[in-house]
């Protein structure tokens, strides 16, 4: 269970314990801990409850942009039951305005029994990422337009918070993964959550995470996206050009391939453990030998370095886009000294698909080498172990004990009974011996 259900399973039975009666007049209140949310109306539990949830949620996006508290403008949370006479009221609706002498943030909640920690979590989000878009701009004129977050900042963020499990994400990453239908990076950028269906959602959400991991993985990744949350009342009308901007380093060169690496590496980190050498070797052969069908329909087996025999197959760059795919998976898992030989047999793949030949068969060779001097040493460093294990160590490595202690235990004799019966049988086989 998430953070955020705990807090809210005693906000749900609070909830089903009061009534709305007794609130139309003047609403109690109650101030959280750093006295930047100022909850109004409903009980003290449900409250309390709020008020813990905005501050874990704030913590969790300042630990993930390394930035420190330094808030300006409170959020006033305004708390309602369903009336009769508004029955079209907004569950959850943010109002911005600017009162001459500063912001102010207000989020007005509808209290229902079918609210969720989550929903409310997402508001609380979205009014927090507004405070930092605006805490610096305080002449902006009234009546000005405000701008919010984009949903997959939000979904991200939310999505990477401490104690979310991944393997959802992962999994249905993993199923996309199997096809080569990858949505593009601009769609998810440009995507409002509000006009997805469910399932569309879920996998919104996952590719927002990718998308946040992505951004904060970079050398400064955190302090760039702070910067850029407070660059977002700026920002052009191109959602992706104001993103590149941003992250020139990885969006500003190649961002389908970082976008691609991004979301394999999170399809793989439910079960990601990192492979041997040997084994990772093993798992490369196996993706570089591929099968490609000639225009005749027979099928014949080819490795990167035949690119001169199946350039001109026409169906090489459907063969060869699963020989990419399966590329970054092991990316994700690949021993350290076997990275780089992995992504630039992935590099290699993607020019082949583009029908781009040039100095291919030199990086090749460049790859065969390297990896001949890996296999040597890793051959050099496990006889050196194996020599130190069996001639040098003074401690037992344990890897056997398991063995010994079940052959130890059939060796020895099963305990004697002491009743009657088996002392007299005992007895009969001693004067038999």
């Amino acid at each position: 269970m998430s953070a955020a259900s705990k807090i809210f399973l005693a906000f749900v039975v609070a909830l089903c314990l009061t009534t709305g009666a007794g609130f139309a007049a003047g609403k109690p209140r109650s101030t959280s801990t750093s006295r930047q949310f100022v909850v109004y109306g409903a009980d003290v539990r449900v409250r309390g409850a709020l008020c813990d949830l905005a501050e874990r949620t704030k913590s969790n996006l300042l630990q993930l942009l390394g930035q420190r508290d330094n808030w300006k403008t409170a959020l006033v949370v305004n708390l309602d039951y369903p009336r009769a006479n508004f029955p079209d009221a907004a569950v959850a609706q943010l109002a911005v305005s600017q009162l001459g002498f500063g912001l102010k943030l207000q989020l007005n909640l509808l209290l229902t029994r079918e609210m969720k920690g989550r929903a409310v979590q997402r508001e609380l989000l979205r009014a927090i990422l507004v405070e930092m878009m605006y805490r610096n701009r305080g002449n902006i004129a009234a009546g000005s337009p405000y701008v919010t977050p984009p949903d997959w900042l939000v979904e991200g963020v939310l999505a990477l918070e401490p104690g979310n499990d991944t393997q959802s994400d992962a999994e249905l990453l993993r199923t996309i993964l199997a096809t080569p239908k990858i949505a593009p990076l601009e769609e998810i950028v440009r995507q409002k959550r509000a006009q997805l269906d469910a399932p569309s959602r879920q996998l919104h959400s996952a590719y927002s995470r990718a998308l946040v991991q992505l951004l904060i993985d970079t050398r400064g990744g955190r302090s760039q996206l702070a910067r850029f949350i407070s660059d977002l009342p700026d920002a052009p009308t191109d959602a992706m050009a104001d993103l590149r901007a941003h992250f020139p380093e990885t969006l500003g060169r190649a961002p389908g391939k970082w976008w691609a690496l991004s979301v394999a590496e999170l399809s793989a980190k439910d079960r990601y453990q990192m492979l041997s050498a040997a084994e990772t070797g093993r798992r490369l052969d196996q993706a570089l030998r591929f099968s490609i069908p000639a225009k005749d329909g027979k099928v014949r087996d080819y490795s990167l370095g035949e690119f001169e025999n199946f350039r001109k197959l026409p169906a090489r760059r459907d063969a060869l886009r699963q020989v990419g795919q399966q590329l970054q998976l092991l990316g994700a898992q690949a021993h350290p000294s076997y990275r780089a030989i992995v992504q630039e047999a992935y590099a290699l793949t993607e020019l082949l698909v583009r029908g781009k030949t040039r100095g291919v068969a030199a990086r090749l060779e460049r790859i065969a080498r390297y990896r001949a001097v890996i296999e040597q040493q890793g051959t050099e460093i496990d006889d050196y172990l194996n020599w130190f294990e069996a001639t040098q160590s003074k401690t037992s490595s344990g890897v056997f004990s398991q063995i010994l202690e079940a052959d130890r235990k059939t060796d020895e004799a099963p305990p004697r009974r002491r009743d009657p019966i088996s002392v007299y049988l005992d007895s009969i086989e001693m004067d038999a011996n």
